[in-house]
């Protein structure tokens, strides 16, 4: 098992020589330590059936099923299907746009430690990707930008530590634009899903460090703001965060595993277009796994 760094300043880490299904303690262990210290992992050429792959991902945390169970593979609800492919009727495969825009995964949940994984099952040439932005200096980018700031109301850096933003399932670009992309959900998935609060800045569970968490996506509004002001200021901070934090996009070969921290990242998904051609789509298995319900 070896480890390198893909992007700057440690941002992803890849993990060759590496068999998921033969993991032992002491691997998984220094996996979830690259997983912290690197906000994105790829661990290359596995071969993962549904069962191995949700074994592995249960040695980093506790799986938490996502909303959309319609989309999940027979018998593991636990694993989302990601995918481009929809059939002649019209019928996709999985779940096909929903994560175009900005985002952390479950960031509308009360718990914090939510690690997310893709593992492509399938994939070509023309598949998209994922591109994953580093939050690991975003706080210093924002207490050093006083016109952002003053959009919060924070008259200092301090100030800005009890911000809370109110987060609900979906895109907050939607409010002014119509075209942008969302995920609908029926009306007793809605309901299971009601939304949260989390600070604009929380420590990290596993390291204890301070970071900017989750300004995209769920995060609708902050208390205290208008809806107007609220989405002015977030869409400020998170323009500021695209023009000057490191961006990694991943395209995926078959057997390519990527797990990243939602407490340190935004991602969302590229090139994504519809395909009736099996030869051509790609098929994606996402977990998701909260790394504080068990021992680190």
């Amino acid at each position: 098992m070896k480890a390198r760094s893909l992007g700057k300043d440690g941002f992803v880490g890849e993990i060759v020589g590496f068999d998921c299904t033969k993991k032992s303690p002491a691997q998984m262990a220094r996996v979830k330590e690259l997983l912290f210290e690197n906000r994105v992992l790829v661990v290359r050429d596995q071969w993962l059936s549904p069962q191995s792959y949700q074994e592995f991902m249960e040695g980093l945390g506790l799986t938490v099923c996502h909303v959309l169970q319609n989309f999940t593979v027979e018998g593991y609800p636990s694993i989302l299907k990601i995918s481009d492919y929809v059939a002649p009727d019209g019928t996709p495969l999985g779940v096909l746009d929903g994560g175009t825009y900005w985002h952390s995964d479950m960031s509308y949940l009360p718990d914090l430690g939510f690690a997310t994984s893709l593992y492509a099952v399938r994939s070509s040439a023309r598949s998209g990707g994922t591109s994953f932005v580093d939050l690991s200096t975003a706080w210093d980018l924002l207490r050093q930008n006083q016109d952002i700031l003053a959009m919060f109301g924070c008259a200092s850096a301090t100030d800005a530590l009890t911000l809370n933003v109110v987060h609900r399932f979906g895109n907050r670009q939607t409010r002014l634009d119509r075209g942008a992309a969302r995920q609908e959900l029926s009306q007793e998935q809605q309901s299971r899903v009601p939304g949260t609060v989390h600070r604009l800045l929380e420590r990290h569970p596993a390291t204890g460090r301070i970071g900017l968490f989750a300004p995209s996506g769920s995060a609708m509004e902050i208390e205290g703001l208008s809806e107007e002001q609220s989405v002015r200021a977030l869409d400020q901070l998170e323009d500021a965060i695209l023009g000057n934090c490191d961006v990694y996009t991943h395209h995926y070969d078959p057997g390519d595993l990527v797990i990243w921290d939602n407490m340190t990242t935004l991602h969302r998904g590229t090139g994504v277009h519809p395909t009736e051609n099996l030869e051509e789509c790609r098929l994606l298995h996402r977990i998701n796994v909260n790394y504080v319900a068990v021992t680190l």
